[in-house]
Parts: structure tokens; sequence; C-alpha cells
């Protein structure tokens, strides 16, 4: 059994904290039960990652893909989540647990940059009147 764990950096401000409605809205695009599609912050928010993780442990998870929901590789993404990776390793050998990239340069990730600036442009002429 495979299961995802999207892990954001998390905010104090607990309403920012939106990664519930994101694994909803992926596992329906993923064509995945809800449960298999997990959330972790690795600062200000709950789940934490190593929560997740034994989660997903907790369900008999064969395999946890955990993918950093960060631009790029930074400290979280270089060090702190692959830290975390290592701890179950060892204590789980027979699980086998996994990291993507962290989202990066993507083409589609550039079409929405651009069409957030569409939008804002298109909006702009209405702010001005206010």
């Amino acid at each position: 059994m495979e299961k995802i764990i999207i892990v954001g950096h998390g905010s104090p401000k607990e309403d920012a904290n939106k990664l519930a409605d994101l694994t909803k809205a992926l596992a329906i695009t993923l064509k995945k039960q809800p449960e298999d599609i997990k959330y972790a912050y690795i600062k200000f928010g709950s789940p934490s990652i190593e929560e997740s993780i034994i989660e997903c442990i907790k369900e008999n998870a064969k395999t946890i893909i955990i993918h950093p929901l960060f631009l790029f590789s930074g400290s979280h993404v270089s060090y702190d989540i692959p830290e975390i990776i290592k701890k179950f390793r060892k204590n789980y050998p027979y699980i086998e647990i996994i990291c993507t990239k962290p989202l990066g340069l993507h083409e589609k990730l550039l079409e929405i940059i651009k069409k957030r600036i569409d939008e804002i442009k298109q909006e702009a002429p209405k702010n001005k009147a206010n």
C-alpha cells in the first residue's frame, strides 16, 4: 500500500495552514482514497512530518512518498526532511520511504505565475477606481 505525504512549511497563523484542502483535491486528481494522501508541516503546524509518517506506518503503508511543497532545495528540503527520512528508514527498514524533488522551475508553475499576473492586470482597473 502506498501513501503520500505533502509537506509544507507551516505558519504561526493557523488559518494559513491549508494543506488539508490541497490533499483532498490531490486525492481526486490522483484517483486515490483521501486517506492515502496525508499532509504535514515542517514548522508552525500540525501534524508534523514524523506524526504523518507514523500514521502511514500504522495504516500498513509499504511505500511512503514524501513531496516537499517548496519551490527550491533550501535547508528544509536538503537537510531537515532527509534527516527525518533517514531516522525512519533505520527504524522501519521494511518500509520504502522516498522523497520527490521540490516544485522547482517546472513549466506548469511558470504558467500559473503568468496566470496570476494576468489576473491582477485585469483587476487593476477595478482597484484604481476604488
